[in-house]
């Protein structure tokens, strides 16, 4: 066996450490790397386990206004984005949802208490559900009797009320959202369109008599400046004892509503009827007859014009 010269023993022995060192380079870079990857999938899995769905409105919503499931996407935001009381999908559901005494499911409209830009996380304080929820016996009905805001728009929200000639002055509907009467080719001046229960419309003509029948009353709309943040007011006229008679039999009213306005009408009749019933105690049956009479013919000639004016714009055949 041939001995190595000490210039090849020490060639091998440096080539072996070069190895060797190699190898605990190898090992401490592996680790390392093993480090940094274990830390970067255990912060990945914090991450995801801090997310929470949260609702994102897709476009601008005005307070007020109407928030619908089809302007809402769902996205995956960290705790720190995700504002305090940021809604998710099954909240907002459970929001617009309710049941009535009968057990059936009942639609709540979702409002918008403020101005919210779109792309903006939802928040419980920003929405809340409207007083008034879509029962079966909602209808829309239109109304032409009605002395309206100058500027009133579009989706505004309104009280209607009644003011007698002695200064007293009642609330009739309170909080309802207008529907503007198209014409065709602009809107009504006169009429309007309201979403109202079988009770609430019951009252609502109950009003309307009364106002035709005194003479200097006004049946008169007052707008709301932020209905989303604004709670209704509450109603304060009380309809004749005929109105209540007929609600108190109505099967179309829900028993909620009956017992509510009966129990308003015992509570308050005295006081909030006196002013209605003193000025009509003033008058001869004759004479509130003609001016029921009157009215009605007005209201009914205004409703016919404009008809008549629709169906010229839309069809463009003289009626």
């Amino acid at each position: 066996m041939a001995t190595m010269n000490p210039l090849e023993k020490k060639a091998r022995s440096s080539f072996i450490k070069g190895l060797v060192v190699a190898g605990l380079i190898g090992v401490l870079v592996a680790a390392t790397l093993g480090y940094f990857l274990y830390k970067m999938n255990a912060d990945e899995q914090a991450r995801i386990a801090s997310q929470r769905d949260v609702l994102i409105l897709k476009q601008e919503v005005k307070s007020g206004e109407e928030v619908t499931l089809d302007m809402l996407t769902t996205e995956k935001a960290n705790v720190e984005v995700a504002t305090v009381g940021a809604l998710s999908m099954a909240s907002f559901l459970e929001m617009s949802q309710a049941t009535d005494s009968a057990g059936n499911l009942l639609a709540i409209k979702v409002i918008a208490k403020i101005d919210i830009p779109a792309k903006s996380i939802i928040t419980s304080d920003m929405i809340s559900a409207e007083d008034d929820a879509v029962t079966n016996d909602l209808r829309e009905q239109e109304y032409n009797m009605i002395l309206l805001p100058t500027a009133l728009e579009e989706g505004d929200t309104i009280d209607i009320r009644l003011k007698l000639p002695s200064g007293e002055d009642y609330i009739v509907l309170p909080k309802k959202k207008v529907k503007m009467s198209d014409l065709g080719e602009n809107y009504s001046a006169q009429t309007i369109l309201l979403n109202v229960r079988e009770d609430e419309l019951l009252v609502m003509s109950a009003a309307i008599v009364d106002a035709y029948q005194i003479a200097g009353s006004q049946l008169y709309a007052n707008t709301y400046t932020e209905p989303g943040l604004q709670a209704a007011a509450t109603a304060t006229y009380v309809p004749s004892y005929e109105t209540i008679q007929l609600i108190n039999t109505d099967p179309n009213i829900v028993t909620t509503a009956r017992n509510a306005l009966v129990s308003r009408y015992n509570e308050t009749y005295n006081s909030y009827r006196n002013g209605i019933s003193s000025a009509l105690g003033a008058l001869d049956d004759a004479t509130r007859q003609g001016a029921i009479e009157s009215g009605v013919s007005t209201s009914t000639a205004t409703q016919q014009s404009e008809r008549r004016t629709y169906l010229e714009s839309m069809y463009g055949v003289e009626y």
